[in-house]
C-alpha cells in the first residue's frame, strides 16, 4: 500500500489502521511517519515516540521518524498565536507540510494522518492543511473521518495512552481546571497568559 501516515500517537494510529484495513483490505500496511515538533514536554514526546516504535514494531509496519525534539520550532510558528483553533492550524500545518515533503522524497504519492481518527481535532482544518501540503509537494492527501473507528486492542496493549492533545497550551487546558497536585487543596489554579480558550 502507497500511503504514508502521519502518526501522532499510538492510540490513534491503531484508529486509523482499522479504518484503512477495512477499506483497502486486512493487509494494508501504510508506512508511518513520525514528525510532531508540537509534543511536549520532553518525557511525554519520548512516551508517545516509544509507543508508536512499539506499534510500528508489533505490526510489521515501516517507520519514518524524525526524531529531533521541536520545541523552538513550535514555540516560534505559535509566537503570538497561542489561542486554541489559530496554534492548532498552524500546527496542523506544520506537521502536514513535513509529511507531504516526506513524502514526495520517498515517491509515496499519497499521505494521510492519524488526527482524522481524533475525536478532539478539527476535520475541516485537517483537511485544508493537508491539501495545501500535496499541493505543495505533488502528493494527494487522502482525507477519512477515522473517528468512529477502532483498531485491534492487541495492537495497542500496554502502550502509552496520552490526556492532552501535545502541546504545553493543550496540556494547560486539559488541567487547569483541576485542583489534583495542588497544596493546600482548594488552592486556585493560576490563569494562563495565553487564556484559555475552550
Amino acid at each position: 500500500m502507497e500511503l504514508l501516515l502521519h502518526t501522532c500517537c499510538a492510540i490513534c494510529a491503531s484508529k486509523a489502521l482499522g479504518g484503512i484495513r477495512r477499506e483497502w483490505g486486512p493487509e494494508a500496511k501504510p508506512t508511518l511517519f513520525w514528525w510532531n515538533a508540537n509534543i511536549h514536554p520532553l518525557i511525554e514526546y519520548r512516551r508517545r515516540l516509544k509507543a508508536v516504535k512499539m506499534f510500528a514494531e508489533r505490526l510489521g509496519l515501516e517507520l519514518a521518524a524524525d526524531e529531533r525534539y521541536g520545541l523552538t520550532a513550535f514555540c516560534r510558528a505559535v509566537h503570538g498565536k497561542e489561542a486554541l483553533g489559530e496554534r492548532c492550524r498552524i500546527c496542523y500545518a506544520m506537521r502536514l507540510e513535513a509529511t507531504a515533503a516526506e513524502a514526495s522524497r520517498l515517491g509515496i504519492p499519497k499521505f494521510s494522518t492519524t488526527l482524522l481518527a481524533s475525536p478532539h481535532q478539527n476535520h475541516e482544518w485537517l483537511r485544508e492543511a493537508g491539501e495545501a501540503a500535496g499541493r505543495a509537494h505533488g502528493v494527494e492527501f487522502v482525507y477519512r473521518d477515522w473517528r468512529g473507528n477502532e483498531g485491534d486492542s492487541d495492537w495497542t496493549a500496554m502502550l502509552y495512552r496520552q490526556s492532552y492533545c501535545g502541546c504545553v497550551f493543550s496540556e494547560y487546558d486539559r488541567y487547569c481546571r483541576t485542583t489534583t497536585h495542588l497544596y493546600p487543596p482548594g488552592t486556585k489554579p493560576p490563569e494562563s497568559e495565553a487564556g484559555s480558550q475552550e
